[in-house]
């Protein structure tokens, strides 16, 4: 693209050790915590670095240049003026962000003649889209920039080709925050967010504006659309908000979508923008070179998506979860495991329809309908359900099966493998008689030979997340994918996974937390207590304290609601920063969990 988005920017860093007069911000202390999952934007960043000093050598110079990354105002101004002028112009810093920790000695400079080389291990990586991912310790980055003698002055006259901002981590967490791009399931009129990082600044409806033009991202490509033409730009530079509405101008070339896609934009623009809280948005109006962008029936601005037939994506609370002590089910409610109670049975629902399972039966998934359960053999060979008094065994089709996942849409999911190449099957569950179900295989090769060893999908029934690992079970990985769809919503493939939770090293157990974070048992090293961690789609990683012996993972609603069911036969739920035993108990089956 050729405009310059302080969205994509990522931003700038405050290296640690920079000269007082170079800096004017801290530059010593711990690595801060960082924003808590759904926690809103903040009030925009205001800040003002420092420019060039007069007399400054060549490390101030660069240092200071590093420093006033984090100054958003006028395409980084400030930054700018310890550049050449040729070297302003090849500079774009919305290449992305390289994160750094808030120790001394995180960055180093070292200077050979009129070369300096800047380098650092970074904690993340901010890409110029805003996805964000952490990395392993250890690896280490590296620029190196000219210099040259501008009016007697120390200028830098090269920058690194690719080089965009570094950033503190303290810096990050202060400025950036993630938030959803929106696109749309045409068949089901719902949202699906896309999320990424971008910088609280006061343009950041022009930053969330423009990212909203992007095509689908690759992840989703398939599952979802977006009601946007192609090459449609915004008229002006910038989205203004005024008295609680935000007023978009689009390019002639968004005139070519027929109705149906213009109802999209704007509900994709809607959802988006109203994230914007300072200002806030109340409401959008969208508009073409000037002129209103027409939808019969709506008037000038919007600010529901009641108004446009849209809703978020949908989300699943269970009124009534099932917990297995050995061969027995009972009901019991969930909404007082999640709130730290004891279990307790369901007021009115009896436990006396419910089937006798076996011990040789694991992974227990039950369906958001709460009608029908779901388990594999101990040996991973086989696959059995039950609605009901009825139950059905399925004739054997695969091996290394994963516990089975119910979507919204009559799917029954599980993946494993056949004749050695990994495989990923979903059974029609609609008929009332589970012997009429067979599995149907679902394209995945867009996974390469990776096999799936957890596999669950969404509320909204658009994405998958999903544990990878090689063909010999190494280089385990967190991945997302979009759901691909025939016209009557049959599954058919799996779009091209996004990585998430890139410094995990083990992974199992993944579940939907909410629409924006999924929940799995793991470790960032070998040595490290397996624990469960929370991973934001935006890329952020958060460990939870550790619990000895943990097996399996769900959740009753929310964070709050995560229940952690250890090998030993314990049943505990999250409380604070810590877990409280409920009690005694094999499983805890959440409805679509």
């Amino acid at each position: 693209m050729s405009h310059r988005r302080p969205a994509a920017a990522a931003v700038a860093a405050l290296l640690v050790g920079a000269v007082a007069a170079c800096s004017g911000l801290p530059t010593q202390g711990s690595v801060q915590q960082g924003m808590a999952v759904g926690e809103p934007a903040q009030q925009p960043i205001h800040v003002s670095p420092f420019g060039p000093v007069a007399g400054a050598s060549p490390e101030d110079t660069i240092r200071g240049f590093l420093s006033a990354g984090y100054g958003f105002d006028d395409d980084h101004a400030i930054a700018r003026s310890f550049l050449t002028q040729a070297a302003s112009d090849e500079w774009k810093p919305d290449t992305g962000v390289t994160v750094h920790d808030n120790a001394d000695a995180s960055v180093k400079v070292t200077l050979s003649g009129r070369t300096v080389q800047v380098s650092t291990s970074p904690v993340a990586v901010l890409d110029g889209n805003g996805y964000y991912h952490e990395v392993a310790k250890g690896t280490p980055v590296r620029a190196s920039f000219g210099l040259a003698r501008v009016g007697g002055q120390w200028r830098i006259s090269s920058v690194p080709k690719g080089f965009g901002l570094w950033l503190s981590q303290y810096d990050l967490d202060r400025i950036y925050r993630p938030f959803s791009i929106n696109y749309v399931d045409p068949v089901q009129r719902t949202l699906v967010a896309d999320r990424r990082w971008f910088p609280v600044t006061a343009g950041l409806a022009t930053t969330l504006a423009r990212a909203q033009l992007d095509p689908v991202p690759d992840y989703l490509q398939g599952a979802v659309t977006t009601g946007v033409p192609l090459g449609t730009g915004l008229t002006v530079a910038a989205v203004p908000v005024q008295s609680g509405r935000a007023t978009v101008d689009l390019t002639v070339r968004a005139l070519s979508a027929d109705a149906v896609l213009r109802r999209a934009i704007w509900a994709q623009f809607l959802a988006t923008l109203l994230q914007v809280q300072l200002p806030p948005v109340q409401e959008i109006s969208l508009r073409v070179d000037g002129a209103q962008l027409d939808l019969p029936g709506l008037g000038e601005s919007l600010s529901s998506l009641v108004d446009l037939e849209y809703r978020p994506a949908a989300t699943t609370v269970p009124t009534v979860a099932v917990l297995r002590t050995g061969s027995t089910l009972t009901r019991v409610d969930p909404d007082q495991i999640g709130n730290g109670g004891q279990p307790r049975k369901a007021p009115d629902a009896s436990s006396s329809s419910l089937p006798r399972i076996q011990p040789g039966w694991m992974e227990l998934a039950q369906s958001r309908d709460g009608k029908e359960l779901a388990a594999v053999g101990g040996d991973r060979r086989d696959l059995s359900r039950w609605r009901g008094a009825a139950s059905h065994q399925l004739p054997a089709f695969g091996t290394k099966l994963t516990k089975p996942s119910y979507d919204g849409r009559d799917g029954l999911w599980v993946a494993g493998e056949r004749d050695g190449a990994p495989r990923l099957w979903v059974i029609d569950t609609s008929s009332e008689n589970v012997a009429d179900g067979k599995p149907r295989a679902v394209d995945i090769s867009r996974l390469g030979d990776r096999r799936i060893v957890a596999f669950r999908v969404a509320a909204d029934d658009q994405r998958a997340a999903m544990v990878t690992t090689a063909p010999d079970g190494s280089d385990v990985q967190l991945q997302v994918a979009g759901i691909v769809r025939s016209p009557d919503g049959a599954a058919r493939s799996l779009a091209a996974p996004l990585r998430l939770g890139w410094t995990l090293t083990s992974a199992s157990n993944a579940v939907w937390v909410d629409d924006n974070t999924v929940a799995v048992l793991g470790r960032l090293g070998r040595s490290e207590a397996m624990r469960p961690y929370l991973v934001d789609i935006g890329g952020r990683v958060t460990g939870l304290q550790p619990v000895p012996d943990a097996r399996t993972l769900t959740t009753t609603g929310g964070i709050r609601g995560l229940v952690v069911v250890t090998d030993r036969g314990m049943v505990l739920t999250k409380a604070g920063n810590g877990w409280q035993p409920l009690g005694v108990g094999t499983d805890l089956v959440v409805p679509g969990a």
